[in-house]
């Protein structure tokens, strides 16, 4: 780096691909002292990552001096039981709104952790007390006010459409007589959300020198090749007679599902004497909060339940699931692995006269991956081999994170120095890489999760080994190692450049 500057932080991402995003940032001072701080402490939902979520952190958990979450999904939120189990009891920064619904997730996070470690015969991750540590200490911040989190660091919320209570995280850094840095999060980002008008990036922020670090989930695609077809789809099908079992997360596509039902029925393409049931109690909750919470949802939206709608639970589930008549059903999960989608699916995989529709993306080695790619036409569900009778459907139009053109957009507003990619499969985070290379859009592009990248108050940049890697990768599968051995390679091929 040339001459030495006393004045720098390292950051590294603790996440390689989709799920389990964790940013760990150390600022070190001119005066000798270092701020330690995490943005997000998410699970880890890809199949060959899962068992990170055991496992202990690959740092102090007493030294992080703050945490700040950007949104509450379990893939960026759902590890801070453990990180207070490791000894982390300071504050948990988020806004208002996502303070209030991550009661409820981690709760369920914590029910379904208990289960699974149940029956694995495995060890509790951690305990009732870790979660009740979280709980003490979220607090919650206005949007596009400013957090004075130590003498040097400041945070600032701003809205995001990812869902209700998302946010882009501005964090800023400061030392007497140096250059400040500015870091801005997008953690899972999209530009708008169909509950409410979503408040632009202030000109301000923008015209900061920015490291903007951005997600790519889907850098490989624009928006132009949405295919928009669940609603012509489910008019179809209920056209025909089917029944439709549709697979929802919690929050946002659970309440995005039936507004989308609704304004079929008030447009008359979907028949008002079907009935519409919503099945799984943490969707129960946050239906119920979307309803009566001011989240700022649009006045015409506050409503959003269709007709003919009933909630179902474990009094009435049997009654609805083996009557007669024609119905639509939505259940968590998203991916049919935990929740009613257990008891709905073997109850109804061999029914030609119903339709599984999924509305999110679907992991590897998860239920709903194992339903869209059946082996010779059957599933193995709780140690039954099951014939797949019912039609299989998917939709990503009601996908959460922005697409590649979308992305490109935000940082070509900015005045990005350096952009740091991360949050998406391998092969896209470097195909976006290239992309906003190709087009100039920043100074300088990394792909994060293999390297710390340390930023001096001079500007200049260092790609260095992960120390902080070192425990993960020694039990990375051969997969993973081919992955590493390709970003190696793209590395190599575009320099780095400063």
């Amino acid at each position: 780096m040339g001459k030495k500057s006393d004045f720098y932080y390292d950051i590294t991402a603790l996440h390689r691909e989709v799920t389990g995003s964790c940013f760990i940032v150390v600022v070190h001072y001119p005066d000798g002292r270092k701020t330690n701080f995490l943005v997000d402490c998410g699970l880890f939902q890809e199949s060959e990552y899962t068992h990170f979520n055991a496992e202990q952190f690959p740092f102090k958990c007493e030294d992080i001096e703050f945490a700040l979450i950007t949104h509450n999904h379990a893939d960026h939120m759902g590890r801070l039981p453990m990180l207070a189990k490791g000894g982390f009891e300071e504050k948990i920064y988020t806004t208002e709104a996502t303070k209030v619904l991550m009661f409820p997730a981690i709760q369920n996070s914590f029910q379904i952790m208990t289960e699974d470690t149940k029956k694995k015969k495995e060890k509790p991750w951690y305990d009732e007390a870790d979660v009740q540590k979280v709980f003490s200490n979220i607090q919650g911040c206005k949007l596009e006010k400013v957090v004075y989190l130590n003498r040097n660091i400041k945070a600032t919320f701003f809205d995001n459409g990812h869902l209700i209570g998302s946010a882009m995280i501005l964090v800023q850094i400061s030392y007497p007589g140096y250059n400040d840095f500015n870091l801005l999060f997008s953690g899972d980002y999209k530009p708008n959300n169909v509950f409410k008008q979503v408040r632009a990036l202030p000109t301000w922020v923008k015209e900061l020198p920015l490291t903007f670090v951005t997600e790519s989930t889907y850098g490989y695609m624009e928006t132009t090749q949405l295919h928009y077809h669940f609603e012509d789809d489910v008019t179809k099908l209920t056209e025909e007679g089917k029944n439709l079992l549709i697979f929802v997360f919690a929050q946002q596509r659970a309440q995005e599902i039936l507004l989308m039902l609704r304004n079929m029925q008030d447009t008359g393409r979907l028949n008002k004497k079907i009935p519409i049931y919503l099945d799984g109690n943490l969707s129960h909750i946050y239906t119920k909060m979307y309803l009566n919470y001011d989240f700022g949802i649009d006045e015409d939206k506050r409503n959003f339940l269709p007709e003919n709608f009933m909630y179902v639970t474990k009094e009435n589930r049997n009654e609805i699931l083996y009557s007669g008549g024609q119905k639509i059903i939505l259940t968590t999960s998203g991916m049919a692995d935990h929740g009613p989608a257990q008891i709905y699916v073997p109850a109804l995989v061999e029914r030609s006269d119903y339709v599984f529709y999924f509305t999110g993306y679907t992991s590897e080695k998860t239920l709903g991956y194992k339903l869209q790619n059946p082996e010779e036409g059957r599933v193995e569900i709780q140690g039954q081999k099951l014939s797949v009778k019912a039609r299989i459907f998917w939709t990503n139009e009601a996908s959460s994170h922005a697409k590649a053109d979308e992305l490109e957009s935000l940082i070509a507003s900015c005045n990005v120095k350096l952009l740091l990619i991360n949050h998406g499969q391998r092969a896209v985070q470097m195909q976006f890489a290239e992309r906003i290379e190709d087009k100039n859009l920043a100074r300088r592009v990394e792909v994060m999760g293999e390297h710390t990248i340390r930023v001096d108050s001079l500007g200049r940049v260092k790609v260095m080994g992960s120390k902080l890697y070192t425990t993960q990768a020694k039990t990375a599968n051969c997969e993973v190692k081919k992955k590493k051995n390709k970003l190696k390679l793209f590395v190599h091929r575009i320099g780095f450049r400063r």
